[in-house]
């Protein structure tokens, strides 16, 4: 099964980089945004594909270590159908949002929270994935 990137991760492959830098300490808030197109996932930096089937992952981010993960919002254009949606990491996809339907459209959808907030910061680096399960994602903007 490939393993699809986001628009921003494209370019990742599998050298994950690993920025300098204490990402945690002195409350520094970091933002990363993925955004997929459903008719052309990208595979690589020239490379879509026709779509993310059910088991495929797309990369999202890559946290990097001694940050920690707190929220995330899952906003799409088009309601996901019957197709759920986990992410988390590829040792644990429902680290950070178990597997759910996403069907309301154009409103952010926050998961994570509490039992994040908690956690100590990350030793090594991890990479963010989005887990289809279910059925295939659609393949139209709607």
């Amino acid at each position: 099964m490939p393993k699809y990137f986001s628009n921003e991760q494209q370019w990742l492959g599998n050298a994950i980089p690993s920025p300098a830098g204490d990402e945690a300490l002195g409350g520094r808030k970091r933002t990363y945004r993925a955004t997929i197109n459903l008719d052309a996932p990208k595979l690589s930096q020239t490379t879509s594909g026709a779509g993310v089937l059910t088991t495929d992952t797309v990369s999202l981010c890559v946290i990097p270590p001694m940050s920690k993960f707190v929220r995330g919002w899952v906003t799409t254009s088009v309601s996901l159908g019957t197709s759920t949606i986990a992410i988390g990491t590829a040792a644990l996809p429902v680290k950070y949002k178990p597997a759910a339907v996403q069907t309301v459209t154009d409103t952010p959808t926050a998961f994570g929270g509490a039992i994040q907030m908690s956690q100590p910061p990350l030793n090594i680096s991890e990479e963010l994935l989005l887990t289809v399960g279910v059925a295939n994602l659609p393949t139209t903007a709607g």
